[in-house]
């Protein structure tokens, strides 16, 4: 055991000293292009799980400028591999997580590297949010907030989102936060049930952008504010056409006559829109996925989503292979396929065992071993092919 804990801790001492020139050095230019303030605050325990709502690529950064403490990031396996791969695992240590497969042998990573004294930070998300409030957090990061042995740090993010949305194709002007909200004992763990645990870590990380946007009034002003809210809002409430909405500017529409404008408020309005921010939006979309699930899963002759312009890669273990550049994907009630010149690949929906998005363009998914990555060169939402796999396949839909 202990030459095992030796082996995880290898080149923490390094890493550590990497974490305090990159805080020195780049830190004030991070801080200062993000607008991110943060109230200085001081973790007491030695090791900790450290778990952030996620709003920005960067806010891995944020947390160790704002914390002054070193820990190892859970961050997708995309960004271990090749050159660049190179630098995250010796120079930063991150604890790969392959996107769409299963979470079983990153939390036996997590769990190893706490149990040996290294501090682990994640996103218990998984995603940056879509539409301005916190997404969901799995009740498995409870259970292993519990059993792992070491502290737990909640962390919250406000204004991140606002200034810059996962879908936008711009940054805007406006002010990001930063606190800690609870730093909570192996004793108050060991004291708390499961169930506590994991209410308390849902309600440390909980922001709605909106509401914290009227309590601020801070405005986040920009060019082009609603352009890329296409990949969010994939299905329009008055036609109930799936990516059919389209954007530019400010504004958003729909070719059955749906109209709206993204405010610097980050609201929605002058229009016809059934709703104010896009938060209600993805709400009604998600209810409304799930109510029509019987009715998709009939649909297996033509697609019920279609896009093409894919880079289509293959991952298998440490290395990648590209299947084409321009590829084809179609979701039926029944099926997954992916065309490439006279070729088709066709997975059951039983077969998919795990999906997910990356950054706005980017989604994975996993058939067994076999892990997929497919990356649009279009404005279209990959969200709705995640929407219509947790539906198809009998999941909620949350």
């Amino acid at each position: 055991m202990q030459s095992e804990n030796s082996a995880i801790r290898k080149g923490s001492a390094f890493q550590k000293g990497v974490y305090a020139f990159c805080r020195a050095v780049i830190g004030p230019f991070v801080t200062l292009s993000l607008h991110f303030s943060y109230r200085p605050c001081r973790i007491r325990s030695k090791t900790f799980l450290a778990l952030g709502n996620h709003t920005q690529n960067l806010d891995p950064a944020l947390l160790v400028i704002a914390t002054h403490r070193y820990m190892r990031f859970v961050a997708n396996a995309a960004i271990t591999r090749g050159f660049v791969g190179f630098i995250m695992n010796n120079f930063f240590g991150v604890i790969p997580r392959e996107k769409g497969a299963s979470g079983d042998e990153v939390i036996a990573r997590i769990e190893a590297n706490l149990k040996a004294g290294v501090s682990v930070g994640m996103f218990p998300e998984g995603n940056r949010c879509w539409d301005g409030e916190t997404e969901f957090i799995s009740p498995r990061t409870a259970r292993l907030a519990k059993e792992s042995g070491a502290a737990l740090v909640t962390y919250r993010f406000t204004g991140g989102y606002l200034l810059h949305p996962r879908w936008a194709d711009y940054k805007r002007r406006g002010p990001m936060r930063g606190e800690l909200v609870h730093e909570y004992s192996p004793e108050e763990l060991a004291a708390m049930t499961q169930d506590e645990v994991y209410e308390a870590i849902c309600r440390d990380l909980h922001v709605n952008a909106y509401e914290e946007q009227a309590r601020s009034g801070d405005l986040y002003p920009g060019k082009n504010l609603a352009e890329g809210m296409q990949y969010t809002a994939y299905l329009c409430p008055l036609c109930h056409g799936i990516g059919t909405v389209t954007t530019s500017g400010d504004e958003i529409r729909c070719s059955c006559g749906l109209h709206a404008r993204y405010l610097p408020t980050g609201s929605l309005g002058e229009g016809n829109l059934p709703f104010s921010n896009l938060a209600e939006w993805n709400a009604y979309q998600k209810k409304w996925m799930q109510e029509h699930s019987g009715e998709f899963r009939t649909r297996t002759a033509e697609p019920i989503a279609c896009d093409g312009g894919f880079r289509l890669k293959i991952v298998d273990g440490e290395s990648s292979r590209l299947l084409s550049s321009d590829a084809t994907m179609s979701m039926f009630g029944d099926r997954l396929e992916l065309g490439f010149g006279d070729r088709k690949i066709v997975h059951r929906i039983k077969e998919i065992t795990g999906f997910g998005t990356a950054l706005k363009s980017s989604v994975y998914f996993s058939c067994g071993p076999l892990h997929y990555q497919l990356v649009s060169s279009r404005p279209v939402s990959l969200l709705k092919y995640y929407a219509l796999w947790r539906i198809l396949s009998g999941r909620e839909y949350l």
